[in-house]
Parts: C-alpha cells; structure tokens; sequence
C-alpha cells in the first residue's frame, strides 16, 4: 500500500481542505446563511457548520464572520471565495473532460482558414457552437494558401484551392478587384488601363500570391509584398499604391468614395471560389459534426433551414 506520510515526506503536496468543504462554503455564502444553504444542499445546518468549521480551523485563517442570521464574508474570505470557485469550474472542466473522451468528443478542432474566405457565416456558426463544444477548443490558423496535404485526419479546411479527383462543400464565392485610393494618379484615368500602364504603378500584392490561376507574371519592379490582407488594404488606403483585394473585405471603403475600382483592359474582377475539405469525412467526430453541420446551415436557404 502505498504510504501518504512518504508521499508528503517527498514533497507531494497533501491538501488540508475537501471539495466538499470549499462546495458548503460557497454555498453558505450564495445563500446568505448556514440554514438556507442547508435547505438548497438537502444536508444539515450542523454538518455544514462543521464543514466550515474544519475549513477554517485546517487553514488557520477565517473566512466568514456570522452576524444575526446571517454568514458575512471576512476580507480573507472574499479572496478565496473567488479562488474557490476557479477551483471548483476547473473540477468540473475535468470531469467533464473524461466523460468527453469517454464518448469519444474531441477535445480540439483544427481549422485552416483561407484569407480570402468571408468570415461572417463561419463566425455565426461558431458562435452557435461555442455554448454546445463541451470545452472543445477551436484552433483557427489563418493562411495565404491552405493546401489539403496539410490536413491531419479529423481537421477542417476552407480553401479555394480544390484538389483535383475531390469534392468539397462549395461555400462563398469571392470576386477580387483591382482598387487603388481615390485620388491615386491611375483613379484619374478615364481610359481602360492596360497591363504596360499598372507596370508603372506600385502593386501592393500578398506573398505569395494568392492564386496560381491568376497572372502575376508582369508584376512591377515597384510591388511592395505583405503577408496580410488587411495590410494590404491600409497601404492602399495610404495611397501608396493598387491591388486586387476582396470585394467583402473593401465595400464600405468604396461605399464611402476612399476606394474605387480600377478600369482595366483584361477585366477588372477575378472571381474564386471557397470550399470546406476534410481528409475522410467518415473520421470525423461528434464536435467536428456538428460544427459542420451548424456551418452548413449558413448555407441553406432559410425554408430549408427551417
């Protein structure tokens, strides 16, 4: 048998107080008293006064002081009310924990995102999410080019970069247009520009590009290269130069007259599409389902959601 006197002799620490102790606590405190905690426990008053008791006799400080009826905190005991309940909270986390694996309910998911990808729908269904994860923590990483052969058996992808011979759940498409500031020179051009004409400009591009369907063979020597949408957009809100950036991610700056969208001779939107990818959809668990499922119904006509 193992013995305890060795284990705290070798520096394992031996707590002096219960669970139970810090619970009657509590509740004497959430209750005003030691006879109404008594009455919402189903326990008796004298048990809990003993509780409290030895709580505070173990601890050798005390924590409540009793006024008339009723239990008032000491300053000692307001700090470690608070603490107690942290406490407790991290208990219950654990067993929940253990009845999660248990039901084989993931502790984590992992979601790559493309920057090009609308967040609003993906944020609602989070949203919905979050009260039913059972402390499953979501891990969202943000990139320029999510490619599936990164993706771990259980983990989620948007992307608009759909592997050939696999099918994904189509999500939002995304039209990318050419804008610069509006009193930038090339917003004063009346005339389509041509290719030649942005060559003498400074385009402000992500590295790396952000699609290899797009053209980006005659990019100026004057590109300026940024890692981030949303750096991108404030550049070019400095006048500093143009760029292509999603039409989502720059509509009140247009609705407002900052940005406008450039004239060009090849066209001036390029439209991409975003798919949901995962390795083996029959791997997924039950966190991982029901994200999915609350995702797919941002998607769905509102009859069809109903």
């Amino acid at each position: 048998m193992l013995d305890t006197g060795t284990l705290a002799g070798n520096g394992m620490f031996r707590p002096k107080s219960t669970i139970e102790q810090w619970r009657i606590f509590q509740a004497v405190v959430e209750y005003g008293g030691y006879a109404q905690a008594a009455e919402a426990l189903n326990k008796s008053q004298s048990s809990l006064n003993h509780a409290v008791a030895k709580l505070q006799q173990s601890l050798g400080v005390a924590l409540l002081e009793v006024r008339g009826r009723k239990a008032v905190l000491t300053p000692a005991g307001t700090l470690f009310l608070n603490r107690s309940r942290q406490l407790l909270m991290q208990m219950e986390e654990l067993e929940q924990l253990a009845g999660n694996l248990e039901r084989q309910w993931e502790t984590q998911i992992t979601l790559y995102i493309s920057v090009l990808y609308p967040r609003e729908r993906l944020q609602r269904a989070l949203a919905r999410f979050q009260p039913r994860s059972r402390g499953c923590r979501i891990n969202l990483h943000e990139r320029i080019h999510c490619h599936f052969n990164a993706l771990q058996p259980g983990d989620l992808m948007i992307t608009e970069h759909l592997p050939a011979e696999r099918s994904g759940l189509p999500l939002d498409e995304v039209k990318l247009l050419p804008v610069c500031r509006h009193d930038h020179p090339l917003a004063r051009r009346d005339e389509a520009l041509t290719q030649e004409q942005l060559l003498e400009h400074t385009q402000i591009t992500l590295h790396p590009p952000i699609h290899r369907s797009f053209d980006w063979s005659h990019r100026s020597d004057l590109s300026w290269a940024v890692t981030h949408l949303h750096e991108a957009r404030q550049l070019i809100l400095q006048g500093i130069g143009y760029g292509w950036l999603p039409e989502h991610l720059v509509v009140d700056d247009l609705s407002r007259g900052e940005l406008v969208v450039l004239k060009l001779v090849s066209g001036s939107e390029r439209r991409l599409y975003t798919y949901l990818l995962t390795q083996d959809p029959g791997q997924l668990g039950p966190a991982t389902e029901l994200l999915l499922r609350l995702l797919r119904d941002e998607y769905l006509p509102p009859e069809a959601a109903e």
